[in-house]
């Protein structure tokens, strides 16, 4: 068989690419440009087409007026001068079909004592896309949002309150079963209310969380623990923590997450005293922070799933909750940079560990 250098093969390989490509030299002159790059000029009848090698495409990109051509001109300009080796710049493109979004990436490589210049256009018009469908779908987010804060809390409120007037009025009159279905009907009402509560503050992590800062995580910790002070009496519960980092981070939400975990662990104690310890560890760029608890655990096979929202492992009967806590702490998690999982321990217990950035580093 003939087997060629794979140095031989890169001609013939970037000429397949669907990524507009081309090389310069140190002035700005085009040196060599692939079939897409070739193909997109003729395409969008482009007056000056910048695809024909010997042109300076630094030149023909200054003589556009457009704020997007200036820009890129700016850019090249800098990688050619030798003042910054790589140059990224997203904008917008209209071709005969329909608006699109393209990617320009500039970068200064050299070949012994000569410095050239490798020019791409990447298409990221479905990123776009995508990015616009998730814009509106959040737009859709936050006004369903407004209507839970207002239209839907309002009617539960009105409710609950004329089930337990009604309940004062005519409490001589009323049997035990009357008695009954109106506990049961206050009872979901007020659940009702606070899954819609729970469900706000779920769609407004990103919306309405604050701007990051330096967050000492042993001072949030502190404040969780005054908070639930009068829990941690009650069931005699022992926390015991180690040295936690300071972050970058909203104070706010991570405060949030470490209550939501800590009440998560008290709930599931079982029938035993709760314990739980606190932990934090180094890894490369990043801290994993630890919540270890020696309740009644989960299943492996309910790792992923409890941090769904509204998914509930347990009957309202058994334990309270609205089933967005893990959801919401997940949430917080990914705004801040990091990941959480559960790791079911087969002795008993869970451990929910998140990773934060270090600020360090």
């Amino acid at each position: 068989m003939d087997f060629r250098e794979p140095e031989a093969l890169v001609p013939a390989a970037v000429e397949t690419l669907p990524i507009n490509f081309a090389i310069l030299d140190s002035d700005g002159t085009i040196l060599y440009t692939n079939r897409a790059w070739r193909e997109f000029g003729r395409a969008n009848d482009i007056d000056l087409r910048p695809d024909t090698i010997g042109t300076n495409y630094l030149e023909i990109t200054k003589q556009a007026e457009t704020e997007t051509a200036q820009t890129a001109a700016t850019g090249l300009s800098e990688i050619l001068a030798g003042e910054r080796e790589l140059f990224e710049f997203e904008y917008p493109c209209h071709s005969p079909d329909k608006q699109r979004w393209f990617l320009m990436r500039a970068a200064q490589f050299t070949d012994g004592d000569r410095r050239y210049v490798a020019v791409a256009h990447f298409d990221i018009t479905d990123r776009y896309e995508y990015q616009r469908q998730l814009e509106e779908s959040n737009e859709r987010l936050r006004q369903f949002a407004h209507a839970a804060s207002h239209d839907l809390q309002e009617p539960l409120r009105m409710v609950t309150n004329y089930l337990q007037l009604l309940e004062r009025r005519y409490s001589d009159e009323l049997d035990e079963d009357a008695e009954e279905f109106i506990e049961f009907a206050v009872d979901g009402a007020e659940r009702m209310e606070a899954m819609i509560e729970g469900l706000l503050v779920y769609s407004r992590v990103e919306t309405q969380g604050k701007s990051f800062d330096s967050v000492d995580l042993e001072a949030v910790l502190d404040d969780v623990l005054t908070d639930l002070g009068v829990r941690i009496d009650e069931t005699d519960a022992e926390i015991t923590a180690e040295p936690l980092p300071t972050v970058n981070g909203d104070a706010s939400q991570l405060r949030q997450l470490f209550q939501n975990l800590l009440e998560n662990a008290l709930q599931y104690s079982g029938e035993q005293t709760p314990r739980v310890s606190i932990s934090a560890t180094r890894d490369e760029d990043e801290w994993i922070i630890s919540v270890s608890d020696e309740g009644i655990g989960i299943d492996q096979e309910h790792a992923d799933r409890v941090f769904d929202v509204f998914q509930r492992l347990h009957t309202h009967e058994e334990y309270d909750g609205t089933g967005i806590g893990l959801a919401l702490c997940e949430r917080i998690v990914e705004r801040h940079g990091g990941e959480i999982w559960v790791a079911p321990d087969p002795g008993g217990g869970s451990t929910f560990s998140f990773t934060l950035p270090r600020t360090d580093t």
